[in-house]
């Protein structure tokens, strides 16, 4: 659905250059809800501008559906960006407009009729809970319906890719659980692919089931958002990872276990029903090894469980190996960790 192949972005700026985008390869499958992730200044902004071709590449190939962007006429290139929606931060909504006619302003420029414009935006008002507010003004409602004024409008051309700036980080946490809610049911009763840029980890666990991570223009991990949440491989990832799931022993843990001489722990990873398993009987009476629970955390994962545990196992070395095998076997992540 979306591929970006060896992105480079530069900015001329007086007598600098800015590398805003350094060899970014990204792919966006159809029906995923993928999430991009950074801090301020990593790049996220420039790479989904790219997608609607606001911004040209310096480098490399945007292609949207198998066409190549930058082989496309103008006449093409407009169809191909008809069939991408667009939601912002800061909603921008034409404050001087009705609801209704903020919607249908995408209908009027493609020269809908009157009764296709009525009907399509009806629908749409009615599908974002703001059947009753289409004669008022932006003005008149809150951030959160705002917002829902803004996914309307980029849904009233019917297109195949949603993009989403930043769209709920103007809102308290319950308007962005209602705002997420919604994007579910964009993606799920419309088919709509989206693509949600944050800097929130919360967002990303919530809804999306693929993330990549950004940093100083690159790309610095990507996967399934149970991989990436269960076993982050950058320090940025687990930075972000950190703000929802604990994966790491708490300083005060780990200051007792050197007290007590222990300096390594095994770490399992275990998601949906693995996660629920009676895994310290199972290792103390199949194997006849001691174990302690030194951490686990539970979290929920757009509803898959994933649980992380930490182990002091003590035993023959043989029943050990034998225990850490058997728990692979059965789809259990193990990892020795020192502390």
């Amino acid at each position: 659905m979306i591929e970006l192949r060896g992105i480079h972005k530069v900015y001329q700026k007086k007598d600098t250059e800015v590398h805003a985008l350094k060899g970014v390869d990204l792919t966006i499958e159809q029906g995923d809800i993928f999430g991009v992730i950074g801090y301020s200044g990593a790049g996220k902004s420039t790479l989904v501008r790219l997608v609607n071709y606001l911004e040209q590449p310096t480098e490399g190939h945007v292609i949207v559906d198998g066409a190549y962007l930058a082989e496309q006429s103008p006449n093409a290139l407009r169809q191909i960006k008809k069939q991408i929606g667009m939601i912002f931060q800061h909603f921008n909504l034409l404050e001087s407009k009705t609801i209704y006619k903020n919607v249908a302003m995408p209908l009027i420029l493609a020269k809908k009729s009157k009764k296709e414009i009525h009907a399509r935006v009806s629908e749409l008002l009615e599908f974002v809970g703001l059947a009753d507010k289409a004669i008022n003004y932006p003005s008149e409602l809150s951030g959160g319906q705002k917002q829902r004024v803004g996914i309307a409008r980029a849904l009233a051309t019917n297109p195949k890719i949603l993009l989403c700036d930043e769209a709920t980080s103007a809102l308290d946490p319950q308007t962005t659980q209602s705002i997420l809610d919604l994007l579910q049911r964009v993606n799920k009763e419309y088919g709509i692919t989206i693509m949600l840029i944050t800097h929130e980890m919360s967002v990303i666990q919530k809804i999306c089931n693929k993330v990549a991570v950004m940093e100083e223009g690159k790309i610095i991990e990507q996967g399934s958002v149970l991989d990436v949440f269960g076993h982050p491989k950058h320090q940025t990832s687990r930075n972000f990872v950190q703000t929802v799931v604990k994966t790491d022993i708490p300083r005060r843990i780990k200051d007792h276990l050197n007290q007590q001489d222990v300096h390594v722990l095994t770490k399992l990873e275990m998601v949906g029903e693995h996660a629920t398993q009676p895994i310290l009987a199972t290792l103390m009476q199949r194997f006849e090894l001691t174990v302690s629970a030194v951490f686990t955390n539970m979290t929920e994962i757009q509803d898959t469980t994933l649980a992380i545990w930490y182990l002091d196992i003590q035993g023959k070395e043989a029943d050990k190996i034998n225990a850490l095998s058997y728990l692979e076997a059965q789809g259990v992540r193990v990892e020795e960790v020192s502390i």
